[in-house]
């Protein structure tokens, strides 16, 4: 297993030092940069061993993709945009939350926003294949969106979009949250292709094994013979000394 913390590029030689395999950068920051920005980020990057072999945040949260205002033209302007750039970067996984941009609005069908969401992954599936990336769709609590709250949903979505670049992300955070039943992972199987983990007891790194349900969710993932990589995204006050703990007790767990 792969392990890497969701940061950005400035805390690279930390993570590095730590050990860390690759960090999981955003994609909004990166499509946001102006053509000179990335060429000096590019350059900044040749100079690490590690590279942003994940990336999250897809879309801006002022991007609507499921409602009256989605406009698929930008959508497919900014995920070719967005794909084309991250790949340049070394990506290899591109995670598909952007809780903001998929919430279905008041007097809006979910019906009808869920087949908007599978058409934007279909799109976003096409561009992945052609950079050579997987998209992940990525379940999040209904504290943060109302649409695709769960493992098990976003299993049934990735079976409607049948695309072979969308798979699926498991968050051991959002599951917790949302008290989500494990077995979901052993569910959905291969189909699991990225993984996120959080202390669910305040969204902060994972220390200690006996402060959440780590056992549990990594007993699952050996059922399934998840070996890809899995992010820690969380805040913490003190990175260097707690990534150090973080990746020790996660090799632990695996």
């Amino acid at each position: 297993m792969r392990f890497g913390i969701c940061t950005g590029i400035e805390n690279v030689p930390l993570l590095e030092e730590a050990g860390y395999d690759y960090f999981e950068w955003s994609v909004t920051t990166i499509a946001s940069l102006s053509n000179e920005e990335f060429r000096e980020v590019k350059n900044r990057l040749k100079g690490f061993s590690l590279k942003p072999e994940a990336c999250n945040v897809f879309f801006p949260g002022t991007m609507m993709i499921v409602g009256p205002d989605a406009d698929m033209n930008a959508i497919k302007e900014y995920a070719r945009k967005a794909l084309g750039r991250v790949a340049e970067l070394g990506t290899q996984v591109t995670v598909v939350g952007s809780g903001k941009s998929r919430r279905v609005p008041e007097g809006w069908e979910k019906a009808r926003a869920l087949d908007q969401f599978c058409a934007v992954l279909q799109v976003i599936g096409d561009l992945a294949s052609q950079n050579g990336i997987i998209a992940v769709i990525e379940p999040l609590n209904s504290g943060e969106t109302n649409l695709v709250n769960s493992v098990a949903e976003a299993h049934e979505l990735e079976k409607l979009v049948n695309h072979p670049n969308v798979k699926l992300l498991a968050d051991f955070y959002h599951m917790r949250v949302g008290n989500e039943p494990m077995d979901g992972l052993v569910a959905a199987g291969e189909k699991i292709r990225h993984l996120h983990i959080a202390n669910s007891n305040g969204r902060l790194y994972p220390l200690d094994k006996n402060e959440d349900s780590y056992e549990e969710f990594f007993g699952a993932l050996r059922k399934i013979g998840y070996n890809g990589r899995i992010s820690v995204e969380a805040s913490t006050k003190n990175m260097r000394e707690e990534a150090v703990k973080a990746l020790k007790l996660l090799k632990e767990l695996v």
